[in-house]
């Protein structure tokens, strides 16, 4: 999708803020854009095509894979389930992110985590799979210093 699209579905173009990584010479994903209500934000490559889609853990919509939510969990019960999921479909590349929450590079998943008051809950990031592997250089700064 590229970003008028993405407005349209997502409540029209007024409901989004948008602005452009801090580092945009280093990151393939120089813009984004949040939207408070549904609780999305967007990354877009410098092409303008959708790379990523990050859920807030508080007020996202839910999401879920093959049945289980992904937003707004308990992290080591997001991780344990994506551990399971992972041996049970043959996943063999999950790993951690330096920042220590699990990624995913065949489901292109990555579930971070964002502070809930006194907790932390799931924020999963869908990317494109294969930036998985080097999600430090494609991710805006915007996204890590999501919390």
């Amino acid at each position: 999708m590229r970003p008028d699209e993405a407005a349209t579905a997502l409540s029209g173009p007024e409901a989004r803020t948008r602005s452009r990584a801090e580092y945009p010479d280093r990151s393939p994903v120089p813009n984004w854009e949040r939207y408070p209500d549904p609780g999305v934000a967007l990354y877009y490559t410098s092409a303008g095509h959708l790379a990523a889609v990050a859920v807030d853990a508080l007020n996202g919509p839910q999401v879920t894979l093959d049945g289980t939510e992904l937003v707004g969990r308990v992290p080591s019960e997001a991780e344990d389930w994506l551990h399971a999921y992972a041996k049970e479909h043959a996943h063999t590349d999950l790993k951690y992110a330096v920042d220590g929450n699990p990624v995913s590079g065949d489901l292109g998943l990555f579930i971070r985590v964002q502070r809930a008051g006194d907790i932390v809950l799931t924020r999963p990031v869908f990317l494109f799979k294969g930036w998985t592997g080097d999600m430090w250089d494609c991710i805006p700064a915007e996204e890590w210093h999501t919390f």
